[in-house]
């Protein structure tokens, strides 16, 4: 373990309130300091009840958005110096920073169960209740350049919801989904300190870190720079399954998109930063094979989606091909549209077929369970995925595929609970926290499929 830099130390954030940007501040005992902005493009709240839940998202995106930094060195304790924090608050950013960094722990052979200790040096302030601001009634939809969010997108558009397309530091693929929407565009800039990536050149520790929480609460401030009541996610109920068990305890590549974290964050903001503003998965109802089915409703996307993380490499240059075709995600993807798409329209999608490509042979074993743990990435349930792989295996354009004609097989005996896994996987869970018109306007669009 990496101990020579001592406590982790939560330092505070600084406002630029007409520069619309705020300077979120950390360091270590042995002195060093790191800075990352988060620029919100429009000048900050003045005053009144939106300032005052701004500042206590930002505070909240502080705290979280330090796991970044902690996790080059992850020490047993975490000093929160400025904002002050009531035991509930530290409580819930352990919470956070330990099953976020499930993954980071597990590929870097770390045990981090006795660490991430949150205090705070000064006492809490007495907690007052949260501000009820007037918010218009407007949806931000968090939108990755993939194809659950614009599935979002289209349901609201066929209810005439109010919206807008959000997301921070937005790459090209993004850029040209939100241009291919038509509708208006909201970005926020993040910028890392760059010391962070000297570290991990160096040596220090490097991982997987809960990005979605932390691009949620960047998301919460902004609704009180630019004006919205609702933000809007897409995670699927397929994120809730574990991508493997670690020592009997769950660890889960995408923790920070599982209903638990939403319901958490959304609880967090109910208490400690706005009861007006809305926080949701719309689609968490859905499984990703569900969401595939309903995709090809719009094709006005085709040229611009991609769900390739290749496409969004966070310091090299984004390569120009939408899909690589030789990763987890787009096997997925894959799969799951080939179950819904003419054979055409995928192959003018995906520029080939991946199910025919021998090469891709261990990583859809991983994908249906046949070799190893699922894959460490944003991928459905295995159930879904061996699911589909037989529904493909009896289809003519897609039977004799390579891929198919070896895995299929093997699937067979299993049949029967696929199908009937199959009917599942197309039903609308209950158990969400959608709120009552989202859940309505879902649906209409779902019953109009």
């Amino acid at each position: 373990m990496k101990d020579e830099h001592g406590d982790f130390k939560i330092l505070g954030w600084t406002p630029h309130d007409a520069e619309g940007r705020v300077d979120l501040h950390y360091g270590y005992d042995s002195g060093l300091r790191f800075c990352e902005s988060v620029d919100f493009h429009a000048p900050l709240p003045h005053a009144g009840g939106l300032r005052q839940s701004f500042d206590a998202a930002v505070s909240a995106l502080c705290a979280l958005a330090g796991v970044s930094y902690y996790k080059a060195f992850v020490p047993k304790q975490i000093v929160v110096e400025a904002p002050p924090l009531g035991a509930s608050q530290l409580a819930f950013f352990r919470d956070l920073y330990l099953n976020g960094l499930g993954e980071f722990a597990v590929r870097n052979g770390l045990d981090l169960s006795d660490r991430a200790h949150f205090t705070s040096v000064a006492p809490a302030a007495t907690m007052s209740a949260p501000a009820h601001e007037s918010l218009p009634r407007r949806a931000a939809v968090l939108i990755g350049g993939g194809k659950d969010s614009l599935v979002s997108v289209e349901a609201l558009r066929a209810a005439h919801e109010p919206m807008v397309l959000f997301a921070v530091n937005p790459k090209k693929p993004i850029l040209d989904c939100a241009a291919a929407s038509g509708l208006p565009f909201l970005k926020v800039t993040r910028t890392l300190d760059p010391k962070l990536f000297a570290l991990n050149e160096a040596g220090a520790y490097n991982g997987h870190v809960p990005i979605t929480a932390i691009v949620s609460f960047i998301a919460i401030a902004a609704a009180f720079v630019h004006g919205f009541d609702a933000v809007v996610l897409s995670n699927e109920r397929s994120a809730n399954e574990a991508t493997l068990e670690k020592d009997g305890v769950a660890v889960n590549h995408q923790f920070s998109k599982t209903s638990t974290a939403e319901a958490d964050i959304a609880r967090y903001l109910r208490e400690h930063v706005s009861p007006t503003l809305d926080y949701f998965s719309l689609l968490r109802p859905l499984s990703e094979l569900h969401i595939a089915q309903i995709f090809g409703k719009a094709s006005r996307y085709d040229a611009a989606f991609t769900s390739c993380n290749r496409a969004f490499r966070l310091r090299a240059e984004a390569p120009s091909e939408r899909w690589c075709c030789d990763c987890p995600k787009c096997r997925f993807t894959f799969l799951m549209l080939a179950t819904t798409l003419p054979y055409e329209r995928m192959i003018a999608i995906f520029g080939k077929n991946l199910l025919d490509d021998e090469s891709q042979l261990t990583g859809y074993e991983e994908l249906t369970g046949l070799s190893g743990h699922k894959p460490w990435e944003c991928v459905g349930e295995i159930g879904e995925s061996c699911a589909a792989v037989l529904r493909l295996a009896a289809r003519p354009e897609w039977k004799q595929s390579r891929i198919l004609r070896a895995i299929a097989p093997r699937l067979e005996p299993f049949a029967p609970r696929l199908e009937a896994e199959w009917r599942r996987l197309l039903t609308p869970a209950r158990d969400h926290t959608v709120p009552p018109r989202y859940e309505r306007l879902l649906n209409a669009y779902l019953g109009a499929s």
